[in-house]
Parts: C-alpha cells; sequence; structure tokens
C-alpha cells in the first residue's frame, strides 16, 4: 500500500480488501444460508470506516469555527494579499472599513448563520449517506441472494460492490465540497446587506448545478439574472427605486442553502444597473444627470488633453512655450 496515503484511505483500502475476502469465501462455501451471517461480517468492517452523519457534522462545526475566527482576527473576509506567496502571509480583510467598524454588532448575526449553516448539514448529511448506504446495501443484497455460481464469475461480481463501497465511505469528503462555501457564503451576505452601498443583487445560476451527485430540485435555473431588491435599502429610501417582480433578496435562499446549489449573486451598487420596471420617475432621472455628467467630464477631460496637445505642438513647431 502506498506510504503517501492518509490514514482513513489506508483503512477504507484495508477494509475493501477484507469484504473482498468475505465475499469470497461465501460464495465459494455455496451456502445460502451463511448470508446473514456474511452481511453482518460485512456490516462490521464497515462500521470501521464509515463516517457517520454526526460525526461528520460535527467536524462541519469545526471547520466553520475555524474560518469563523480568521474572520474575528481581521474583522471581515479575510485574504491574503500575494497569491502563490507561500505560507505565513500576512492576511488582511477585503470587507472594507465599514465592516470593520460595525464587525462586533454583526457578530451575532454571523454567530447565528454559523448554527443555522451546521443545522443544514447535518440534514443534507443525513440525505446523503442514506442515499449511498441504499445503494451500497442494495447490491450487497443482490450479491448474498444470488452468489455467482462459477470461480470465474466471482471477480467480476465482487468489483462493483466493492466500487459501491468505496463511494459509500467517502460521502462526506462529497458532502465537504458540495458545501464548501457555504458558510462563507452567508458571512458574505450579512456584511454586504447591512453594509448600506448596495441596492439589489442578479442572481447568477451555475451550470454545474445540473453535473452534481445532487442535482438540486429547485427553480434556480428560472432565477438566471433576476434581479432582486436589498431591503431598506438607501435608493429605496430616497424613493429611486422600488422591489421589481421577484422582490427581496431576503424573501427567498440564497445561493448555497439548498443541497447541490453551486449559484452565486453578483452585488449591485448603481441604479443604471437596474431594469426599468424597479426605477421610480426618481431613480430615471438620477440615471440620466449621472450620465449626463459623465459624458460632460469625459468631453471636458478630451477637449483639455486635445488643447494641451496643440498648444505643445505649435510650442515645438515654432518655439513657443504654450500659454
Amino acid at each position: 500500500m502506498p506510504r503517501n496515503l492518509s490514514p482513513r484511505t489506508q483503512a477504507i483500502q484495508a477494509a475493501k480488501a477484507k469484504i473482498g475476502e468475505i465475499l469470497t469465501g461465501y460464495a465459494k462455501s455455496k451456502d445460502p444460508s451463511q448470508a446473514p451471517t456474511t452481511k453482518e461480517q460485512v456490516l462490521q468492517v464497515m462500521a470501521g470506516v464509515l463516517m457517520t452523519p454526526e460525526a461528520a457534522t460535527a467536524k462541519y462545526r469545526q471547520r466553520c469555527e475555524s474560518y469563523l475566527e480568521r474572520v474575528i482576527a481581521v474583522r471581515g473576509i479575510p485574504f491574503v494579499a500575494v497569491v502563490g506567496s507561500g505560507e505565513g502571509q500576512p492576511v488582511h480583510s477585503c470587507s472594507g472599513e465599514w465592516v470593520a467598524d460595525n464587525f462586533d454588532l454583526l457578530l451575532p448575526e454571523i454567530r447565528q448563520q454559523l448554527d443555522a449553516s451546521v443545522g443544514r448539514f447535518f440534514s443534507y448529511a443525513e440525505t446523503v449517506f442514506a442515499h449511498y448506504e441504499a445503494d451500497f446495501l442494495s447490491l450487497l443484497d443482490d450479491f448474498l441472494s444470488d452468489p455467482p455460481r462459477l470461480a470465474k464469475e466471482i471477480g467480476p461480481r465482487v468489483t462493483p460492490v466493492k466500487r459501491e463501497l468505496g463511494y459509500y465511505t467517502k460521502w462526506d469528503r462529497l458532502l465537504g465540497v458540495l458545501t464548501s462555501f457555504a458558510f462563507l457564503n452567508e458571512v458574505e451576505y450579512i456584511f454586504h446587506r447591512r453594509e448600506g452601498r448596495y441596492i439589489a443583487v442578479e442572481w447568477r445560476y451555475s451550470e454545474a448545478d445540473k453535473q452534481m451527485d445532487f442535482a438540486s430540485e429547485s427553480d434556480h435555473p428560472t432565477r438566471d439574472g433576476a434581479i432582486y431588491a436589498v431591503r431598506d435599502n438607501w435608493a429605496i429610501q430616497k424613493g429611486m427605486i422600488v422591489p421589481g417582480s421577484v422582490g427581496y433578496i431576503d424573501d427567498t435562499d440564497i445561493p448555497g442553502r439548498q443541497l447541490g446549489c453551486m449559484c452565486d449573486l453578483r452585488w449591485i451598487s448603481s441604479l443604471d444597473e437596474l431594469p426599468e420596471d424597479m426605477l421610480t420617475d426618481a431613480g430615471r432621472e438620477a440615471v440620466r444627470i449621472s450620465k449626463e455628467q459623465f459624458r460632460q467630464f469625459m468631453t471636458g477631460g478630451w477637449e483639455k488633453q486635445s488643447q494641451s496637445w496643440i498648444a505643445r505642438m505649435v510650442a515645438k513647431i515654432f518655439g513657443k512655450k504654450p500659454d
């Protein structure tokens, strides 16, 4: 067995080999009455390498709490300024001054979402565990009820059971991938929603939803591009926008809360990125004024640059200093 394998992977490999021996011995015995005993032996070996939903959830809580410690340390979303420069580099916050200044007020809500994220994880863990358990037991029962009769058939019949065993023992790793950014999404959502700078979000559907072993059964594909208002934002308070047809983002779920969801949100702070049905007359006027000011700025800047360029050319030709 390769030395670079983790202890758990080595244990799983050993369990697969042991179960292969048990099933091969059962098939060679040609004694159907041994089926219950054989199944019990297989399940005993499995118990030594399987992660239970409770144990997986405890590890997930540890990961979330470890991440929260990093968030608290920098008072925001942590990041390393220089990517790929090695460990030990200083970690900074990418969440801005407002989050840092108001972090203590936001922390209780973050802790609540940590508990909520752990609760969802446990529910998902039970679902995923039961799914792989059912698939494995189905193959095992089929083997025990109809064992191969010829020696040359034993190997091809044992292999699928061992392969399914591999999937079953790694169910928690799959769930870890599916939920890897769930708590981070919750923290970011709290920061952006409470900061006051953002007025809406765009839901961006991910095709990866369909490619997951646990595809998201939802209306998320129909949400792609939908613009949700952020409740009580500054533009609503000034009467510039109203919620669109899909309403407020806090009235629905957010990406990552549903098992298999790989969508994300694009946060919007500018009125001109909103659809027409969300703008009031005051909002449309604000957009018009903003675009006009931008046009004047760009035009004025270009005229000044052009005049300066012409003056420099005249000076160069006639030996005069520009005014």
